[in-house]
């Protein structure tokens, strides 16, 4: 179990469970019994109980007294989402909608101000949404932007409203390229709620940083998506800035 050094067994041994259930590891559709699971993990059963315990409150699994622990009907990816071009898109078979978290304006801290290439303290707005599939969360935005490019921006920022669009029309704004760097990161207790998903479960990282024609930096995003939600597709467009 390679997890952050903060999670504790119990969540140790939740998350990889809730990993291989969500591979299909489980042909039988039920989890071994409790001592196998405590001679696996090297845990008491106390810890294993609290990790079933966390999983049947997600509605993973079903407790059956007497019969065992059963897996629910598998999550498998219901969306996909295109990775290439400017904004990055999410398609699936339901109703894709985008709720508001988060729409502040901020000092810029050490690590925006490097990011965005702007002073330290320079007004900055941050827009976190969460992109839902009939309800369920499927991945969440975190982005920056600099006021003192683009004053007024937060003020015309609404829950369904697209950023690009607003940024092109309303600021003449000429996307060049992004660069994105995908990794992994983990759920804090605050993107836990958000995604409903377990605190320290593994999630998807795109770091996006955009540019326009001059090489300034338009704005900087944290994507972090729910691995068995979705599928990334990786796209190319000729020219989309044209």
């Amino acid at each position: 179990m390679n997890r952050p050094v903060s999670m504790s067994l119990h969540e140790q041994v939740r998350t990889t469970l809730l990993s291989e259930i969500e591979r299909g590891a489980f042909s039988d559709d039920r989890l071994p019994p409790e001592p196998e699971l405590c001679q696996r993990f090297g845990v008491s059963r106390i810890t294993v109980r609290r990790a079933v315990a966390d999983l049947e409150e997600l509605g993973v699994v079903t407790r059956r007294q007497g019969l065992g622990t059963f897996i629910s009907p598998r999550f498998t990816p219901v969306a996909s989402m295109s990775v290439g071009g400017f904004a990055d898109s999410l398609t699936g078979k339901g109703a894709i909608s985008r709720t508001m978290i988060l729409a502040e304006e901020q000092p810029a801290d050490e690590e925006t101000a490097r990011a965005l290439r702007i002073e330290v303290n320079a007004p900055t707005f941050r827009l976190v949404r969460t992109f839902l599939l009939d309800g369920v969360p499927l991945s969440m935005d975190d982005s920056r932007y600099s006021l003192a490019r683009f004053p007024g921006f937060s003020e015309k920022v609404t829950p369904q409203s697209s950023t690009y669009q607003i940024l092109r029309d309303d600021y003449g704004v000429i996307f060049h390229s992004v660069e994105r760097r995908i990794g992994v990161s983990f759920t804090t207790e605050e993107s836990a709620g958000w995604l409903k998903r377990p605190e320290h479960d593994a999630l998807v990282l795109i770091e996006k940083v955009a540019t326009d024609r001059t090489g300034d930096v338009i704005h900087v995003s944290r994507v972090e998506t729910v691995p068995s939600r979705i599928e990334l597709k990786m796209v190319a467009l000729e020219d989309e800035a044209d």
